[in-house]
């Protein structure tokens, strides 16, 4: 355990700050990790390029602050978590006029970027108060004289609380305008799809929802849709008894010729084959380990 040394020309740590590193040479969780506090200072600035894979949790205390999303600045008050995701550009700056006060863990991990992925949680900004006690918890642990190794496992599970508590908060502020988009498309898995009425609840042109998704993911918002309606598709006819007709109602696909159609596009059989093979493929296993 000891105090951060200054980083990589393209990082700007002031003075106001303390700062613990984790670079645990046993098993662990993490290649490494730094748990910090970072003072009132109204000249405070982040800069990481997209060649880092740190991954970032800040909690502001108190004060405010900016960081960047997109092309556009968003202000953080206190309260606020902000998550930013390794391999992206990381850029973020106290308030000239109220410098915040926060506790914030940064790392490298092989496995936590897919847990963060699993969670669908993405860089933004976050109201999750449940998680505020576990930055701290954090903060304290690493300032106590454990051991690094016992330290980095505990901190993997305060990391754990942290991202449980934001993935289930229903207050999140959602910041980009394809991430909403892609959020909103979710929810109509088991609806009629009508982007002409998502588009209004996103209060949006349905133009300007095709434009923005399709630059950002590369297809356009109908097709992603009618994907992760197969994909549930998939799923249900692999893992219940419901039957052709049941499932493309429950999509709310109420043609089943139509559904099979979209289904052989996109799987490359018809439902029904699918089903069978699934259900050949459960046999062959079943027999292959009676053997």
């Amino acid at each position: 355990m000891r105090k951060i040394k200054e980083p990589d020309y393209h990082v700007k740590y002031p003075l106001k700050e303390t700062a613990f590193v984790f670079r645990p040479e046993d098993l662990s969780p993490f290649k490494h990790a730094i748990v910090g506090i970072t003072y009132p200072l109204s000249d405070y600035c982040i800069n990481r390029t997209a060649w880092d894979k740190v991954d970032n949790f800040e909690y502001v205390v108190k004060g405010s602050g900016e960081i960047l999303l997109g092309d556009s600045w968003h202000t953080v008050t206190a309260g606020d978590i902000f998550i930013l995701r390794g391999g992206e550009e990381q850029h973020y700056r106290a308030s000239r006029h109220d410098p915040w006060q926060k506790i914030w863990i940064n790392y490298v991990s092989d496995y936590l970027p897919a847990v963060l992925d699993a969670y669908k949680i993405e860089s933004g900004i976050y109201k999750a108060p449940d998680a505020c006690q576990y930055f701290e918890q954090a903060f304290e642990l690493s300032s106590s004289s454990y051991a690094s190794a016992s330290i980095c496992h505990t901190l993997a599970d305060y990391l754990h609380k942290i991202i449980s508590a934001v993935s289930i908060c229903g207050s999140r502020q959602i910041l980009n305008d394809e991430y909403r988009i892609r959020e909103a498309l979710n929810s109509y898995v088991y609806k009629k799809a009508d982007l002409g009425e998502l588009a209004e609840d996103l209060h949006m042109s349905k133009s300007n929802v095709i434009r923005v998704f399709k630059k950002h993911y590369g297809i356009t918002p109908y097709d992603y849709l009618l994907n992760i309606k197969m994909d549930n598709a998939k799923l249900l006819l692999s893992g219940t008894a419901m039957s052709v007709r049941e499932i493309a109602d429950r999509l709310h696909i109420s043609d089943e010729h139509y559904f099979s159609t979209l289904f052989y596009k996109r799987v490359g059989m018809r439902p029904r084959e699918y089903r069978d093979s699934i259900r050949r493929a459960n046999q062959e296993h079943i027999t292959e380990n009676e053997k």
